[in-house]
């Protein structure tokens, strides 16, 4: 059988117990204060002495030219996990770009695909919706330049 509850007025005030214990408030508090502060900041995002990294992710419509009288346009995908970067130029007869970005600049390495080999390294310059830059290096292989330079253009698509 249930037991019946006593009214608070018959309870001795010596078992009587506030809702909330001091301990309890300060517990309570701290939490509101580490919710706030995560609140504050926004969830996922970077600490203060994180780097923040330009988002470039995305599909380019690109053109180039370079020191050996080469030029062209294509499509160039861009791949991004937090600030280091990918890129894929199939449009360009292929290669590959891998980098890091710093603010709104980035550097990079160029690979060159078949029947080319070799490296060339660069910088280019970030806004929301184009990326330019130049490089240079060399390329070994038949019909190949080396030493190589030149520049390009990406517009977002």
């Amino acid at each position: 059988m249930k037991e019946a509850r006593r009214p608070a007025a018959s309870i001795p005030a010596a078992e009587r117990r506030p809702p909330f214990s001091v301990s309890s408030a300060i517990r309570i508090a701290a939490l509101s204060g580490a919710f706030l502060s995560l609140a504050s900041c926004g969830i996922a995002s970077h600490s203060p002495t994180e780097p923040s990294c330009q988002r470039i992710g995305g599909s380019y419509d690109g053109s180039f030219s370079n020191s050996c009288g080469g030029s062209g346009t294509g499509v160039v995908l861009v791949l991004q996990t937090g600030c280091a970067f990918t890129a894929l130029i199939p449009g360009f007869g292929g290669g590959t770009v891998a980098g890091q970005i710093n603010g709104s600049s980035a550097s990079f390495t160029l690979n060159f695909s078949a029947p080319c080999s070799g490296t060339a390294t660069g910088t280019a310059t970030l806004t929301a919706s184009a990326i330019s830059g130049t490089y240079s290096g060399g390329a070994t292989g038949y019909g190949c330049c080396n030493p190589v330079s030149g520049s390009f253009v990406l517009q977002r698509e």
